[in-house]
């Protein structure tokens, strides 16, 4: 079921940070709020959409299907994201498929009206750019992931720049994320612990030194 939002609520989505009044209750009635549910399925690899996606609250895990049914992980998406990509300023991509990993809130807009308004408005079209450079950053995160990165450098880099999450979430889950197995994410985190880098206090991961982890995958 869609929410309406009003000028107030649109104040508090970064995204829109720094917009006039008139600009914000323009974007109303292009906008709704949406509910999804724990593993509700947001979009596949290469729907057509007519609608942009903002993730408000939640987590939003975003994979591909290889050709052998594997599940690849690409990145997860957290609280005050821009879901959709845009491609050119004029269409709405899907790259891969999206599945929320908890119960998220999500801003529904109407590309076609969103676009008459972002077109006009520079503050707007800034903010934009500033969301793609996100998705861009991410991109590379992944490359060197995926094709740079061995073990130890995926493990290193999580630390370093999710620990929260790192800490919170299950170790197969991390090793999920990062294409590695358990059993190797168990050896790697048992040697990072032994050269003195973390301590593992009773689960919890604390970085102990920050300029050698750095220089693992620098």
């Amino acid at each position: 079921m869609y929410q309406t939002v009003d000028s107030q609520y649109l104040q508090t989505i970064p995204l829109f940070h720094g917009l006039s009044q008139y600009e914000l209750e323009q974007l109303c009635p292009v906008i709704k709020l949406k509910s999804f549910a724990k593993g509700e399925i947001l979009h596949y690899e290469k729907d057509k959409q007519s609608k942009i996606f903002y993730l408000k609250t939640g987590l939003l895990k975003v994979y591909k299907i290889d050709r052998f049914d594997n599940e690849i992980f690409m990145y997860n998406l957290f609280n005050d994201t821009l879901i959709s990509e845009i491609t050119d300023f004029e269409e709405i991509g899907c790259f891969a498929n999206a599945e929320f990993v908890v119960p998220s809130d999500v801003l529904v807009i109407d590309f076609e009206g969103f676009k008459t308004i972002y077109e006009q408005s520079p503050e707007l079209m800034m903010r934009l750019l500033k969301e793609f450079a996100k998705k861009s950053k991410m991109m590379q995160c992944i490359i060197n992931r995926e094709i740079v990165f061995d073990g130890t450098a995926k493990v290193a880099f999580m630390l370093m720049n999710d620990l929260e999450s790192f800490n919170s979430l299950k170790k197969s889950d991390i090793a999920y994320m990062l294409n590695i197995q358990p059993e190797t994410l168990s050896r790697i985190l048992k040697k990072l612990t032994r050269n003195e880098m973390i301590v593992n206090r009773e689960g919890t991961i604390y970085i102990n030194d920050t300029k050698a982890l750095r220089a693992i995958f620098e």
